[in-house]
């Protein structure tokens, strides 16, 4: 209701100038009305008090009571209208209006408001900040954190050498349910930092799960989960991934990217193949299978 009757005074103090132009009045209305905008201003505590601004403040509202007053004037030739009013009823209207607006909206009230929106405006912005921090807080702990911690509880219940079926089925069902390279990373973490063969194996799985081929072909996984195998020396982990690997390179055709070069299989191979030939027959397989399909890669 406040803001309805201070607008409602603020069109009355600008339409009353207008209205007494348009009804003959003369210079002396622009006077009369230059001097109620000066008080309309000085009641609502909108006069600088610096004195050069404050001049500049009353030039300006004399420059508006000019305007609108010739504004008047212009309508009464432009209509013809003939009419004739001296010009205190207007610039009563303009009196009235100004204590209108001053009652309805008085200084101390405004600037109440103005406290209140910086207030409000104060706590939106903490309630922003606090928003964005427990943003922060949830983006910390994601599906994929908690795919990989769920791994990697289960894998420390087991012993050091569990089997490779074993193992799959902890790591297997995890890898529609968190991005397969989060899974592949946290698994190549703790095979380089322990390396057994119960983390190898998982490595092993998180390489070369169907969601990892058809996601991270190119990231060389493959090649990754490779060196780790060779660099620790674990033949049943080089065999095992020798055999899924030949069987994917020749199903998918972009797995191949993903594996280490046919140069380093083949001497992988020679460097076993005292040790254990069937292992060394294994990889140089998988080598000759690479070296085909690079050379076709090659045209």
């Amino acid at each position: 209701m406040r803001l309805r009757l201070f607008w409602l005074a603020i069109a009355a103090l600008y339409a009353a100038p207008v209205v007494a132009g348009l009804y003959g009045a003369g210079w002396g209305a622009v006077a009369g009305f230059a001097l109620i905008f000066t008080g309309f201003n000085a009641l609502m505590e909108r006069i600088p008090p610096q004195l050069p601004l404050a001049a500049a403040s009353i030039a300006v509202v004399a420059l508006l009571a000019l305007v609108t007053v010739s504004a008047g004037w212009g309508l009464r030739a432009l209509t013809g209208f003939g009419g004739t009013l001296p010009a205190w009823p207007w610039l009563a209207l303009g009196l009235g209006a100004t204590a209108l607006a001053r009652a309805a909206f008085p200084p101390r009230l405004t600037r109440e408001m103005d406290q209140f929106l910086d207030e409000a405006t104060d706590q939106l912005e903490t309630m922003a900040e606090e928003l964005g921090a427990l943003d922060a807080a949830a983006a910390a702990t994601t599906l994929d954190d908690e795919a990989v911690a769920r791994m990697e509880a289960a894998l420390d219940a087991l012993p050091p050498d569990a089997g490779a079926d074993t193992v799959a089925r902890v790591v297997l069902p995890l890898t529609d349910q968190a991005a397969p390279a989060a899974l592949f990373e946290a698994a190549l973490a703790r095979a380089q930092a322990a390396p057994c063969p119960r983390d190898h194996a998982a490595l092993h799985w998180a390489a070369v799960a169907d969601e990892a081929i058809d996601l991270c072909t190119g990231q060389q996984h493959l090649a990754r989960a490779f060196a780790q195998f060779t660099e620790a020396g674990d033949h049943e982990a080089l065999y095992r991934f020798s055999g899924t690997a030949i069987r994917l390179i020749h199903d998918d055709p972009h797995a191949w990217r993903d594996m280490p070069d046919s140069g380093e299989i083949i001497r992988v191979a020679l460097a076993v193949e005292a040790d254990n030939p069937a292992l060394g027959e294994e990889l140089a397989g998988l080598g000759r299978a690479m070296m085909e399909l690079e050379r076709e890669a090659d045209g």
